[in-house]
């Protein structure tokens, strides 16, 4: 049963190409040319703190899709700055993300600080705070769908 609704499938896609305008002098790479921003990373309220009078919590959709909630804090709060293993997200008024960091295990104050006074300085007027990534590893692929492109 599974054959054929793969077979169905590949029908499927096969009709959709066979419909697209290719035949009219196009190319199939023209077909995706209308994508002209890449996919950036956007915040989805949690709508489980919709009803709360003051907002602690936000979810971002990095670009791959992958959902990752932070606690937020104000840009001068230092608790934000206390955790070790969490990746943190410079986020402006506007709700984008300028900049973001691995707080790294030791929590370095010093270069903590000037990261925040430098985001600051660049519009942030918060900072989330990602604590759900296990592992190096996954704090690095978390930083790497959330960051601003260049």
């Amino acid at each position: 049963m599974a054959a054929l609704a793969y077979r169905h499938h590949d029908l499927r896609q096969n009709d959709l190409f066979a419909q697209a305008p290719i035949s009219q002098g196009r190319f199939a790479e023209d077909l995706f040319a209308e994508q002209d921003e890449a996919p950036t990373a956007r915040e989805i309220p949690m709508r489980s703190s919709a009803g709360l009078s003051e907002r602690r919590f936000t979810a971002w959709r990095g670009r791959s899709g992958q959902r990752y909630v932070a606690s937020i804090f104000a840009i001068g709060d230092g608790h934000a700055l206390g955790f070790t293993d969490a990746v943190l997200l410079a986020v402006s008024a506007d709700r984008r993300i300028l900049a973001a960091r691995d707080s790294g295990p030791f929590g370095i104050e010093a270069a903590l600080t000037r990261w925040q006074q430098s985001v600051a300085a660049a519009g942030a007027s918060e900072i989330h705070v990602h604590l759900l990534a296990e592992d190096g590893i996954s704090r690095r692929a978390a930083l790497l769908d959330l960051m601003p492109e260049v």
